[in-house]
């Protein structure tokens, strides 16, 4: 233990001798967007024996989701639910493809339209006026899901809200601001409303870099290196406006894209849909939610150890993405969703 220790101790001062050193000879130069990368990955290499740590800090947790495609690919919601086995008491959500945190805010829910008027989407209870089934599709507004003030059916305060913005959104100047301000102005008075713990999802950069009108984003490492520095933004511009136990926090889900992407490469391309290789597959669905896991309550969820408590995960799922032929994507394996949980539990180590 002491070893290890003495190890992961000099790491940090490699680290910050390589920035000292950067800084020194290159004056002039842009700082090395890589070091923090860098730094990461080493954390969660050194973190491979990392014991599962004692209680979660807030069991029954309510937990609601503000984003796009990333969270309702393959219903993150539900798998959170079903994945952490209660530590999860209740979720609900305002999602639509496409969107950043502002257009969110502007146009609300996109949710019949996406895809969660299927089958488990389905109440059980049908409209008073044209009979038809009603859809468990989140809420029609963020006011509506987040506010409390003149909601007379809020009854209850959400513990923690998982926002993700447009995956592109973080990693330029311009988008980066506008979320910020966004942020500030539209949604910290809900948070503080809510005494929520913010919850940033560091979303993954795309699979094959130019896709989606990001070529000057430029690769894996530096688009990841750009989103991640946004959302550092985010928690920055927020930090000092929220009390200190309601701290905001970076999901590390990039960064443990990541780190896939350099020790593991076959199972990093099976992390992404692989129709429009940007989207999560299943898979990248369940290192999202282990990451989420870990970043609220930190500690990992319970491990599935079999085919079938994997396939339960995503019992309810109200969509599953497939092919473009329709054909479905295969879960996760056992040894699969084993390497990726640990590649979650060690992100703790880097938030």
């Amino acid at each position: 233990m002491l070893t290890k220790t003495i190890f992961m101790y000099l790491n940090v001062v490699f680290i910050g001798l390589l920035g000292a050193f950067c800084n020194a000879f290159c004056p002039h130069s842009t700082p090395n967007k890589n070091i923090e990368l860098i730094a990461g990955a080493i954390v969660l290499h050194n973190c491979k024996s990392t014991k599962v740590m004692s209680k979660p800090e807030k069991n029954e947790a309510r937990v609601a989701f503000v984003g796009n495609s990333i969270q309702y690919y393959n219903d993150c919601p539900r798998f959170l639910v079903n994945l952490g086995k209660g530590s999860v008491q209740h979720q609900d959500s305002c999602l639509r493809g496409g969107t950043n945190l502002s257009e969110l805010w502007d146009l609300g829910n996109g949710m019949m339209r996406h895809g969660f008027a299927t089958e488990n989407a389905k109440t059980g209870q049908r409209s008073d006026d044209a009979g038809c089934d009603l859809y468990d599709v989140g809420a029609p507004t963020v006011e509506a899901l987040l506010g409390c003030k003149d909601n007379e059916k809020r009854t209850t305060r959400w513990d923690f809200v998982v926002f993700n913005d447009h995956t592109q959104g973080p990693a330029r100047p311009a988008s980066r601001k506008a979320t910020r301000d966004t942020l500030l102005q539209r949604y910290l008075p809900l948070l503080l409303e809510n005494r929520a713990t913010p919850i940033i999802v560091e979303t993954a950069a795309y699979r094959f870099p130019e896709i989606n009108n990001s070529k000057d984003l430029g690769s894996t490492r530096e688009f990841q290196q750009s989103v991640r520095e946004g959302v550092q933004s985010y928690l920055h511009a927020l930090r000092p406006k929220l009390p200190d136990s309601n701290r905001p926090r970076m999901a590390p889900v990039g960064t443990a894209y990541l780190f896939v992407h350099d020790d593991n490469r076959v199972l990093w391309r099976k992390l992404f849909d692989p129709y429009d290789h940007f989207h999560p597959s299943p898979s990248g669905t369940f290192l999202q939610g282990c990451v989420l896991h870990c970043t609220i309550f930190g500690v990992p969820p319970p491990l599935p150890g079999t085919d079938e408590e994997i396939a339960y995960l995503w019992n309810d799922a109200r969509v599953m993405h497939g092919t473009k032929q329709g054909e479905k994507i295969p879960l996760p394996s056992v040894k699969d969703a084993e390497y990726l949980w640990n590649v979650a539990k060690r992100s703790i180590a880097n938030c």
